[in-house]
């Protein structure tokens, strides 16, 4: 069985690489998320909230792949085969386990040659033109490798996020002009290899895998195309039903916001990823949070679930057997303590599970 760990979707470039290239292995898995950026840090006898980004148990941030805490990795590996692997050095996702095997891989390359090696029956996003399968490796090692202040500087997480206020700095935009001219170059290399398909090198490939994040990253920040061949090669690439679901999947709670009437009750509570587990509600545009008690967390998911202000108090008030005067305070403290514009101090004890 294999297991592919990875992070949230809206937020994970190098999980998204990973999860397209299952799915286009067409090999079956099962899919598992860590949430990243939490505001907290796992320990072995539960959860601490906490206010700084260095009171993490982090790694140095890797260059390739999302930094993890391996408490938190080995609490919801349900292969236990984490524990002891090479993860425990490098603990990031996305994450593969393979429980025929008992390997554990924590590198999108490496993820795909060893499902090239272990399925040679699937679908594979090599070619057994020798040519066209070095460069499919090399495109794909330039992209692994070489492009952090374009990954930074025009970021996935960003991309969901309506970022035209931000400026990008100069050594960011150098290096999206060399992409967009090494895609330029590529097509016009494929065109003269007469390698047919819609895609870099023809049929869709790892590199076209490990391209797709950035294309998202071209869209979202709107950076203007020229090349009509390469306008085309992002659009299909986008529009590729691996890469389009899993895009639509994280672009939800962004529409679910959208979509909701400003200063509702339920536009207040979609501003907030949520944990239910732990009560915790976490806006990661702000970087606050909240511990929700149990009756809080009732008012919470119906706001969510996109319940109007008044059909909030009225199950509030059937659910507790509450005056409705009482319960309508008691909501409008509520969404007024965690409205948005409200930015607190976070501060509180240790949670245990």
């Amino acid at each position: 069985m294999l297991y592919l760990i990875i992070g949230d979707k809206q937020f994970s470039s190098w999980s998204m690489r990973a999860s397209i290239i299952l799915k286009e292995k067409k090999v079956p898995y099962k899919e598992l998320i860590a949430g990243l950026d939490w505001p907290i840090k796992f320990s072995e006898n539960g959860i601490i909230p906490i206010n700084e980004k260095d009171e993490y148990d982090l790694p140095k941030e890797p260059a390739s792949g999302c930094g993890c805490q391996l408490t938190q990795l080995i609490k919801m590996d349900p292969t236990n085969l984490i524990k002891g692997s090479i993860v425990e050095h490098l603990p990031r996702v996305p994450i593969l386990i393979d429980t025929d095997t008992n390997v554990v891989i924590c590198d999108v390359l490496a993820i795909s040659e060893y499902l090239e090696e272990k399925y040679p029956s699937y679908p594979s996003l090599l070619s057994s033109d020798i040519k066209k399968r070095s460069d499919i490796r090399v495109f794909s090692s330039h992209i692994h490798a070489d492009l952090l202040p374009l990954m930074s500087g025009i970021s996935y997480s960003h991309s969901f996020r309506n970022p035209g206020g931000h400026a990008i700095d100069e050594e960011t935009k150098n290096q999206i002009e060399e992409t967009i001219t090494l895609l330029e170059k590529s097509i016009q290399r494929k065109m003269t290899n007469n390698w047919e398909g819609d895609f870099l090198f023809g049929a869709f490939s790892l590199a076209d895998a490990m391209f797709a994040p950035i294309a998202q990253q071209f869209k979202g920040w709107e950076i203007e195309i020229e090349d009509t061949e390469t306008q085309r090669y992002l659009e299909n690439l986008l529009n590729r039903y691996s890469i389009y679901t899993y895009l639509q999947d994280a672009k939800k709670p962004y529409e679910l916001l959208h979509s909701s009437p400003k200063n509702s009750y339920t536009w207040v509570s979609r501003h907030y990823r949520y944990w239910p587990e732990i009560g915790m509600i976490h806006n990661i545009s702000t970087s606050v949070y909240h511990i929700l008690d149990d009756t809080s967390k009732y008012m919470f998911e119906l706001a969510y679930e996109g319940k109007s202000n008044e059909e909030i108090i009225d199950y509030l008030v059937e659910a507790y057997d509450v005056d409705y005067d009482i319960a309508k305070q008691d909501v409008l403290d509520l969404f007024r303590q965690i409205h948005p514009s409200n930015i607190v101090a976070n501060n509180f004890s240790e949670i245990t599970l």
